[in-house]
């Protein structure tokens, strides 16, 4: 996907190179400005205590049923017995309550993921246009990502950083 909007984005500059003299293009590390958006640090910060907290309600549970599975071998209860029973359904209450949590973070994460995403990707826009630049392209992956090289001149990262501070 990255290298076909690489070659579409080279087509776009080809054209526009030679319609007009003026095609202005910025570069963007879009993974800085997440990662130094106060917003995102924020909610950042919000979902590690969600997690901790899940975690630690899960190892009390877990610490909890390993006593009673404890209790319950010392005691020799047989399996078919009433406390066996009632082991085994609250180990598979535990074993829904890891997965509600796993799920309850998840969702969590991605409406964060979102909401931080489209306030950058708001900001950059607003700010391309307000600057009349024609293509942004996001330089945040040396490796793989849509920008082979550019000039630090055609950086705009430190000014959208600012911007959403």
């Amino acid at each position: 996907m990255k290298i076909q909007s690489l070659a579409l984005a080279l087509c776009s500059l080809a054209f526009a190179s030679s319609a007009s003299a003026d095609f202005r293009i910025a570069t963007v590390d879009v993974t800085r400005i997440v990662n130094e958006f106060p917003d995102a640090v924020e909610k950042k910060e919000e979902l590690d205590d969600a997690s901790d907290k899940a975690k630690s309600k899960i190892e009390s549970k877990g610490k909890e049923l390993q006593a009673l599975k404890d209790k319950l071998e010392k005691a020799k209860v047989s399996a078919d017995s009433k406390e066996a029973e009632s082991f085994r359904s609250q180990v598979r209450d535990f074993e829904r309550m890891r997965a509600d949590a796993k799920t309850e973070l998840e969702r969590k994460f991605l409406k964060m993921n979102k909401d931080v995403t489209d306030k950058v990707m708001s900001k950059i826009e607003s700010y391309a246009k307000s600057k009349n630049y024609d293509l942004v392209l996001d330089k945040s992956d040396k490796m793989r990502g849509t920008v082979l090289y550019g000039e630090d001149s055609a950086d705009i990262t430190d000014d959208i950083i600012k911007m959403l501070k």
